[in-house]
């Protein structure tokens, strides 16, 4: 089977094996409402033939922003303009997933007026930001943001929806030890630092039912400075992703915490290690992101490793018909 066949990944019809990783634009307007813009590069990159889309992070408050002009979910009145988007995509032949994010210490636009929250008072390695240790009613209400922004969605007709777990941003800050030190039901053990994410999925099945595809991009590993210990491993890593493959996520998508840091022209498949290390432990769909880039490499690892989706960002911010050329040059 060739990579550029029709498949179905994590419950979605594709027309091939390849992903639009959600990657930042800053296309939305100042209160995160989709642009013209917006719409033409999602649209571009559908007639360029990814096989899912997955959306810019949008936001699912209006207490803090992450970065400028990302886009937000918050709402009902963003429903009927990224309904607008869907059915373009659609048209043209596309799938298309929005993901949700809720941001952290580690990247806000307006940190003097934001609410940052986090699992555990921790100073941010790069921001030196001290987030706001999150009680009992500040994980409830951000489980509610989230499973309200999936319901919103659905509604708009996305094909399914995407849980930022990765990245530093605050989901991806309880599933590391060096970020989470709590030593309640929401850490100390790989089970309770999965369980804020537990319940998001489990109320969002609960409400759009087992059949809406629920996807989650995490972190396969924390990559931290030299000299800080306890960071996220391959192994707790693969760990949790089991237990939530059990409770119902549908599709991974692998990436890490130092994604930007790795040399794009030398490096390749960063997160290979933990993405085949997971596919061979759960019976769920596993997308490689990070260093894909020639059509040799993707065809070996889907034929040795386990892996069998991978995901662009930087080459189809280059170029939205690098999947054409790259069917063109197989």
């Amino acid at each position: 089977m060739s990579l550029f066949d029709p498949c179905v990944i994590g419950g979605i019809e594709s027309r091939n094996h390849f992903v639009r990783s959600a990657t930042w634009r800053g296309t939305g307007d100042d209160d995160g409402h989709p642009t013209e813009k917006t719409k033409q590069i999602l649209c571009d990159l559908a007639d360029g033939d990814v096989g899912v889309i997955i959306t810019s992070f949008a936001c699912v408050d209006n207490y803090e922003k992450s970065l400028h002009n990302m886009l937000g979910i918050y709402d009902d009145s963003f429903i009927p303009e990224y309904k607008e988007i869907v059915d373009a995509v659609h048209a043209r032949g596309g799938k298309i997933v929005m993901q949700i994010a809720h941001g952290s210490s580690q990247s806000q636009e307006h940190p003097e007026t934001a609410r940052i929250l986090g699992p555990s008072p921790v100073k941010d390695l790069n921001t030196r930001i001290i987030p706001q240790e999150m009680n009992y009613d500040d994980i409830a209400a951000v489980v509610k943001l989230f499973v309200s922004a999936a319901v919103r969605v659905k509604k708009a007709g996305f094909d399914g929806v995407q849980l930022h777990c990765a990245h530093g941003y605050l989901l991806s800050r309880f599933i590391s030890p060096f970020y989470n030190r709590r030593l309640d039901e929401f850490g100390g053990t790989m089970k309770n630092q999965v369980r804020i994410i537990e319940a998001i999925l489990m109320s969002i099945k609960a409400i759009l039912g087992d059949d809406y595809p629920v996807w989650i991009k995490m972190n396969s590993v924390d990559e931290l400075p030299k000299g800080c210990e306890n960071g996220l491993t391959v192994d707790q890593f693969v760990k949790m992703g089991k237990i939530l493959a059990k409770k119902g996520i549908d599709c991974f998508e692998v990436s890490g915490l130092g994604w930007n840091n790795h040399d794009q022209f030398k490096e390749r498949a960063y997160y290979l290690e933990g993405a085949r290390a997971l596919a061979f432990e759960i019976d769920k769909d596993v997308i490689l992101t990070g260093g894909m880039r020639e059509y040799d490499m993707m065809k070996k690892i889907d034929q040795n490793q386990g892996v069998h989706f991978f995901g662009f960002s930087r080459p189809l911010i280059k170029d939205p018909y690098f999947i054409k050329k790259l069917e063109a040059e197989a």
